[in-house]
């Protein structure tokens, strides 16, 4: 089954994952925070940023695409989202290679844009993350790291394919 990753912070949103059965009886999505609303809903031309995985692995290997953008090798807190939440949600989904912020072109076609337009698409999007909050997954700063390191040392990516303080900051 596919899944769809998106990076969160983790800290912002409530301890306790809810069911889905919890998650769906609710109207609105009163209880949660704002932090969590504008540090991880954060919209660009009305559209949430994912990549796509064809497997859950809970591996690194499955946000190579967000780590290559980082600034430094920081902890990366993300969700899996499998097609059934978005689909019942209502939350259209559009690949889109060409919005991809990955500088490896083969990734290029794992981006997609989940579709939220207003307040209540960011409502339904805060219920697909509630709803995914038990397939998060944490990557340590040291495993992001050595992953971008090994990705160097093999010419998976260049020093120029990321920026140089990330450059900088595996390097050492």
């Amino acid at each position: 089954m596919a899944y769809y990753v998106r990076k969160i912070s983790r800290s912002k949103w409530q301890e306790n994952p809810l069911s889905a059965d919890e998650v769906k009886a609710l109207q609105e999505i009163k209880g949660v925070r704002a932090d969590a609303i504008t540090n991880c809903i954060k919209t660009t031309g009305d559209k949430l940023s994912l990549w796509k995985v064809e497997e859950k692995n809970d591996s690194i290997e499955d946000v190579i695409p967000l780590i290559i953008g980082f600034e430094r090798p920081d902890t990366c807190d993300i969700i899996y989202i499998s097609d059934e939440v978005f689909s019942e949600e209502g939350i259209d989904l559009e690949q889109s290679p060409h919005d991809a912020s990955t500088p490896i072109k083969e990734l290029k076609k794992y981006h997609y844009n989940a579709i939220v337009n207003n307040y209540d698409g960011l409502g339904k999007f805060a219920k697909v993350v509630l709803r995914s909050l038990d397939n998060h997954k944490r990557f340590k700063g040291r495993e992001v790291k050595e992953k971008l390191k090994e990705m160097l040392n093999d010419h998976e990516i260049e020093k120029e394919m990321i920026s140089a303080n990330l450059y900088e900051k595996i390097s050492k």
